[in-house]
């Protein structure tokens, strides 16, 4: 139970950031109004590379830990999205010369990545919601 709970707290943590992805900065930034929407696009942009990043790395974990789950496990059998996600990943947390890396681009080039990627981020939710007590956790905190 104690590993389940930790490859949940992976999936918080891209969870979390899920939630900031496409917030506006906001504020004034003392820049021409083209040069802040540029600025805004590129922090959504980290943002959405750093979640990205976290959701390999519940993937790696519920393949390490040999966990089941149908629809989980339907998803990761589609290798081209894994491995690209898994290169995306490293283009993101590894230092690239290229600004723009062919790592990255590999995943967000493919066809249906980001339909792929929020169905599996909704299948782990739905995964640990199967597997832990949180419904039971969360009613207690609540009452």
């Amino acid at each position: 139970m104690e590993e389940l709970i930790s490859l949940h707290k992976h999936w918080l943590n891209a969870d979390a950031v899920k939630k900031v992805v496409t917030a506006k900065i906001g504020g004034d930034h003392g820049l021409p109004e083209g040069l802040a929407e540029y600025a805004e696009l590129h922090s959504s942009f980290a943002r959405l590379s750093v979640l990205y990043g976290l959701i390999y790395v519940v993937v790696e974990g519920y393949k390490e830990l040999k966990y089941a789950n149908p629809k989980v496990d339907d998803l990761l059998s589609q290798e081209e999205f894994v491995d690209a996600l898994r290169l995306f990943r490293n283009s993101t947390f590894h230092y690239q010369k290229n600004p723009i890396p062919e790592k990255a681009l590999k995943f967000l080039e493919l066809s249906e990545s980001e339909s792929w990627i929020k169905a599996l981020h909704l299948a782990f939710k739905q995964f640990f919601e199967a597997e832990l007590p949180i419904k039971e956790i969360m009613d207690k905190l609540n009452a």
